[in-house]
């Protein structure tokens, strides 16, 4: 008896074994800031304790400014600075852990190739971690340190064992395997969607972390710094991965087995999906300048957002867990229609840099103006001032209307009367500064002008005052509080103002879209009015629309959300959740019209464009070499999942033993069982 009890507790011990075998650990992308995203790690770190204690590894590597060497002076203060974060993570720890938990955070010195060598450096990567925190700075910085290095292989085995790793600002962008780097040279949010303006590491000398997400690319300080444009750019790189993740700054998310879930913080996770109905395959490269690279345009990009509560986005199958996409979906844009025997009409998103007589958009205007006794109006509206408005009138009525008989009329800020209109114009030149100091009952004359035929060419605020509804708001502030409240609030409900337009289209639009980051005044109206298009307009671009339908004038894109198909939702922080809304890219000359979503639409991709643009490379003395390097392909990088030291056995031969003991004990007890 004795015996057989023995056996029964090795093959028990053996399956307990078995078990243990790792999972591989979470990751917790963070789009910037400490503060507000501290106890939302905290709480999964904790979870992650082993024998009640949390150890908690912080990597500032982000902080400097070469992989190859930095002065002493340097590295002191990256130390210094690293050191206060290093506190205040542990700080938080402390406040999320309840008895018997303890917290525990250290601070790994690497910097660079060499720290990431050195083997006092590797000895700080234990076994008994709960999580990494990979602070803010610079990705490309940190991730050249560490290619290649023991220091990227041995951060693989802890992730395989079931390490947490998190990020916030840049080290949140290290964790996807195709890495967002940032813009190429010459590129900014203005001329975002312009061929080659994104710089997307996914090639075995540069990535991000091979474990990190592989079916998508991360961007952080999302809606905080306009950089929908820049993510739209990389997922439609045709060797690239066609998903992409905005995190926005104070925000966190849970990432595993790719599946988003668990957002904490304050703002929205964003999620653009250019695979499901192949915007990436139909991609086109449009010429809009000589000598410049093409604009891209393409169709059916799905759009979801996700804010704090119950709501996840699995990134493999691409389902929001609010709603699933339709296999197939038509759409019409009838808004972009005029009624019979009204004028032409462009919405134009900001001229005022590019008034010359040559510019294509003013030339289309005055296509339709063109009389022998012409008469325009250029009428003023939201400006702080009449000395304000004075000026920049004088500089349209120089550069588009020198031998045009004009009437000028100024609209006092939030002066409701009507405007008076002189008898025969023959075109109507509307300009705008700020659209909370427009009244749009002043401008009523208009509508009636215009649906006698009068064409209206609307620029800037005054552009979206002429839609079925309006954000009732000014440019984005320099001051950093009040640009939040613009930028990332205003995907909170309520803080956007929405004000009814003039309606003479029944659409709402948005101007300076990319250059002035209005992303969330754009879907605060697509959100509230989600039966209605919503159209951004960008710098010297305008969308014009005829009798016979709307195209795109000038030299930038144009883009239009359309949640009518979309689910909606509220999170717990009152933010914006949307399943399946969908974007549409279009380019100058293009017809402004849907094409079909359909997940059975083939493509024949368009050839992709041939840029002169440099691009960064690893210095060749510090290569590493197809030895050291991780196993990383250049579409989907593949992590290595080499188990670490002393784990638990995760290889086949572990698996064929456990179960080799297991029957042997069994058939021993059945034998002495029959004895």
């Amino acid at each position: 008896m004795k015996f057989r009890a023995l056996l029964l507790l090795l093959a028990s011990l053996c399956l307990a074994a078995f078990l243990r075998v790792p999972t591989p650990g979470l990751l917790i992308p963070m789009g910037g800031g400490y503060s507000d995203v501290y106890a939302g790690f905290s709480a999964a770190a904790v979870a992650n304790a082993k024998n009640n204690q949390v150890n908690l590894l912080v990597l500032p590597g982000p902080y400097a400014s070469d992989a190859i060497s930095i002065t002493d002076a340097e590295r002191a203060t990256n130390l210094k600075d690293a050191e206060e974060r290093r506190y205040q993570i542990e700080e938080a720890c402390k406040r999320a852990a309840t008895p018997p938990l303890t917290c525990r955070a250290i601070l790994a010195p690497l910097f660079t190739r060499a720290d990431a060598e050195n083997p006092a450096t590797l000895s700080l990567l234990t076994d008994d971690l709960a999580a990494v925190f990979i602070l803010g700075g610079d990705q490309t910085v940190a991730m050249l340190a560490l290619a290649g290095t023991p220091a990227e292989t041995r951060l693989m085995e802890l992730y395989q064992n079931g390490v947490i790793f998190a990020g916030t600002s840049a080290g949140g962008g290290m964790q996807s395997a195709a890495m967002m780097a940032g813009y190429n040279p010459n590129y900014a949010a203005d001329n975002a969607l312009t061929f080659g303006a994104a710089d997307v590491w996914h090639s075995p000398e540069k990535h991000g972390l091979p474990f990190g997400l592989q079916t998508a690319i991360l961007d952080q300080h999302f809606h905080q710094r306009g950089r929908l444009g820049r993510l739209l750019n990389a997922i439609l790189q045709p060797d690239a991965p066609h998903v992409g993740v905005g995190v926005d700054a104070y925000t966190g998310v849970l990432a595993q087995n790719e599946t988003l879930r668990g957002v904490f913080g304050l703002y929205t996770v964003t999620i653009l999906d250019a695979e499901t109905y192949h915007a990436a395959d139909g991609v086109q490269y449009v010429q809009a300048e000589a000598g410049r690279p093409p604009l891209l345009s393409t169709r059916n990009i799905l759009v979801s957002l996700l804010s704090p509560g119950d709501f996840s986005y699995d990134l493999i199958a691409r389902a929001a867990s609010l709603a699933l996409p339709a296999p197939s979906l038509e759409r019409r844009f009838e808004a972009l229609r005029l009624p019979e025997g009204a004028g032409a009409l462009l919405l134009a998103g900001d001229l005022f840099t590019s008034l010359t007589s040559s510019n294509p958009i003013l030339t289309a205007f005055s296509g339709y103006t063109k009389d022998k006794n012409e008469h325009w109006a250029i009428i003023a509206i939201g400006y702080p001032s009449e000395a304000s408005a004075r000026r920049v009138i004088e500089t349209y009525q120089t550069n588009i209307a020198p031998e045009k008989t004009v009437t000028v009329l100024i609209v006092p800020a939030n002066d409701g009367a009507p405007v008076t209109l002189p008898a025969g114009l023959t075109g109507i030149v509307l300009i705008g500064k700020d659209q909370s100091k427009a009244n749009i009952a002043a401008l009523e004359p208009i509508r009636q002008a215009w649906l006698a035929g009068t064409p209206i060419l609307a620029d800037n605020a005054a552009a979206p005052l002429l839609g079925a509804f309006y954000s009732a708001h000014g440019p984005t502030s320099k001051d950093a509080e009040e640009a939040e409240l613009a930028t990332q609030k205003s995907f909170w409900q309520g803080k956007t103002d929405i004000r009814p337009g003039l309606a003479l289209v029944n659409l709402t639009l948005e101007p300076q879209l990319l250059a002035d980051n209005r992303f969330g005044r754009w879907f605060s109206l697509a959100y509230n009015h989600p039966d209605l298009l919503a159209i951004g307009l960008n710098r010297d671009t305008a969308l014009e629309i005829t009798a016979s339908g709307a195209r795109v004038l000038g030299v930038n894109d144009i883009l239009t959300l359309d949640f009518r198909s979309a689910a909606l939702a509220l999170g717990t922080n009152n933010g914006f959740v949307v399943a399946n809304g969908l974007l549409d890219v279009f380019a100058p000359g293009e017809q402004v019209a849907p094409a079909t979503a359909d997940v059975n639409t083939a493509f024949t991709p368009a050839p992709t464009p041939m840029l002169s643009a440099p691009t960064a490379t690893l210095p060749a003395t510090i290569l590493p070499t197809a030895s050291a390097l991780p196993s990383v392909s250049t579409v989907f990088p593949t992590p290595v999942t080499t188990p670490a030291a002393e784990s638990a056995p995760s290889t086949p031969w572990g698996l064929i033993f456990g179960l080799g003991l297991i029957l042997a004990a069994g058939l021993a007890a059945k034998f002495f069982k029959q004895q």
